[in-house]
């Protein structure tokens, strides 16, 4: 089967043989792995085989696929990134690559273009495609960045120096493909962190520092310098702490970077924080609640007014929560107004507010101004003194719906933060709607489960029979080696119920709270992880990690 304008000119034995040769190659593949995709359970590899199928495009797996050099020096890397296309292999004039969307006719008659050839196509998802690209040609452009930044070290010292150098193209290839490849790694941050002798990139993946690569150490001032002038900080400042914001866009999605620059005795560190709307934004169901507490979960909701509050220590996946929540709350068409430090998603139809420090523009001060803006939801980033949670309480006694978030352990230990703040026992039991506590545990890839070895400590402290068997990803190629597979929430989800409500008052423990939470079915956090376990999604380690009790 061959392309647009090509279709007619092309032989059928030689389409054939190279779609064969392109299969065969797939089949040839590690046998583990191969038995594992067989296995898969991911939802774009389904959906891009019956692409193919449907079009009667072959489908092909790319990461034990054997590329032809030949055919990857024909295509610029800058193309084959921009178009998502990964070349293939060569035979009689015929091109073959591999892309996750084969309706693109003017990509097929660009490469035609540049290549001069006719070409063929077979059909791959876009996790394999791109991680091709960067196996391929990632490398390449930044070994070029290297290789020319380092004519100009002896030129780093002075302000302007370092500006012009970080302008130039090596640099800025450099800094754009780290940031790019990160992106595509769905790394939630990015680490480039000064040694002794040499630069080391870390990526946050799935919650885990892994590190990506070294770099010499005298690129050092140009990348930070232009690390810099994309956060719009001030180049010439290495003594402070910087901070700064940007935003890129990739694969047609606009990315927020929020970038923090910290001086350190080797230099100057920098950590980038990614905000991928794409990745974040989740819907309820895609949370991983069960399917009883997804519906208690959506009641509360669809309270007309009352406080709902997600607990959590910092990177527990609460704004990825409360975003959830806005979006379901988006659908019954009322006025939703956020005050968050920072505002971390954008979401056209609800208005969101930055606050302000600096100015005085404090979450307690916007809620005051909200009230006068008639909104039916408020969303408060987060409750951090007295002032603002009072204010959050009173907004949902005068008929709001106020989501908001807090520090604490448990569910349970909201009810006594809030109490600490100030707030009265009375107006939290008029207005208080329940709490969800959640942490982030690694998920196990399903390609290369094993039996997990549990230390005895880990049985006795989570009452496991030694009997009991439990599995952990040991690393394959599928999840770079990592064993893991993303990230899902643990949590417990207390509502408040009329015993809760009559033993809330200035005096009460968090100890008591708990107890009527479990009486009135509450299934407590650690409960909630062994289940995942026992499930094999997350390994024991990750039970006994989180747990509370």
């Amino acid at each position: 089967m061959s392309i647009g304008d090509n279709k007619q000119s092309v032989d059928a034995n030689i389409t054939d043989d190279i779609f064969f040769e392109a299969l065969d190659a797939t089949r040839k593949a590690k046998t583990h792995a191969a038995l594992a995709i067989e296995k898969s359970s991911c939802v774009e590899e389904k959906s891009q085989r019956r692409l193919a199928e449907r079009l009667g495009y072959p489908f092909v797996l790319l990461h034990d696929y054997n590329f032809n050099e030949i055919a990857l020096a024909m295509i610029p890397a800058e193309f084959a990134r921009n178009n998502n296309i990964i070349p293939l292999t060569i035979k009689n004039r015929h091109l073959l690559i591999a892309m996750d969307n084969p309706m693109q006719q003017d990509v097929y008659q660009a490469l035609g273009f540049i290549t001069g050839l006719y070409i063929e196509v077979v059909v791959a998802s876009l996790n394999d495609v791109q991680w091709a690209i960067r196996q391929y040609y990632g490398m390449q452009d930044d070994e070029l960045a290297l290789e020319s930044i380092d004519k100009h070290e002896d030129n780093t010292e002075g302000t302007q120096d370092l500006e012009r150098l970080s302008s130039g193209r090596p640099i800025v290839r450099l800094v754009s493909n780290i940031i790019r490849d990160a992106v595509e790694r769905n790394a939630s941050d990015i680490h480039i962190r000064p040694r002794e002798k040499n630069i080391e990139l870390i990526y946050r993946l799935d919650g885990t520092l892994t590190t990506i690569r070294y770099f010499s150490k005298s690129l050092l001032p140009a990348v930070v310098s232009r690390i810099k002038i994309l956060g719009r900080m001030n180049i010439a400042e290495r003594r402070v702490p910087q901070d700064g914001r940007s935003c890129v866009r990739s694969n047609g999605a606009m990315i927020d970077l929020r970038i923090s620059i910290m001086p350190t005795v080797e230099g100057e560190s920098v950590v980038i924080r990614i905000l991928n709307a794409q990745v974040g934004l989740k819907s309820i169901s895609q949370l991983g609640f069960s399917e009883h507490d997804e519906d208690v979960f959506r009641d509360l909701l669809h309270k007309s007014n009352g406080i709902f509050l997600v607990t959590g220590p910092t990177g527990s996946g609460k704004s990825t929560t409360l975003y959830a929540a806005l979006g379901e709350v988006q659908k019954q068409n009322v006025n939703i107004i956020t005050v968050e430090d920072p505002v971390e998603y954008h979401m056209d139809g609800i208005e969101q507010i930055q606050i302000n420090q600096m100015t005085g523009y404090t979450f307690a001060r916007a809620l005051r101004n909200i009230l006068r803006h008639d909104p039916d939801v408020i969303l408060v980033g987060e409750i951090r003194d007295q002032e603002t949670g009072k204010m959050a309480v009173e907004s949902a006694l005068t008929g709001h719906l106020v989501l908001s978030t807090l520090h604490t352990n448990d569910a349970a230990g909201a009810i006594t933060r809030l109490l600490e703040m100030g707030v009265e026992p009375y107006l939290l039991n008029g207005c208080l709607l329940g709490v969800l506590a959640q942490r982030l545990v690694k998920k196990n890839c399903p390609h290369c489960l094993e039996l997990e070895p549990i230390d005895k400590i880990v049985r006795q402290s989570l009452d496991i029979p030694m009997t009991e068997s439990f599995y952990h990803g040991v690393g394959c190629e599928q999840c770079n080696q990592t064993g893991v597979s993303g990230r899902v929430a643990v949590y417990e989800l207390l509502r408040i119920n009329d015993e809760i409500k009559h033993i809330i008052e200035p005096n009460v423990t968090t100890t008591a709270i708990y107890k009527k939470a479990l009486a009135g079915g509450m299934l407590p956090l650690t409960a909630n992880g062994l289940s995942r376990a026992r499930s094999k999604e997350i390994s024991l380690a990750e039970v006994y990690r989180i747990r509370l009790d």
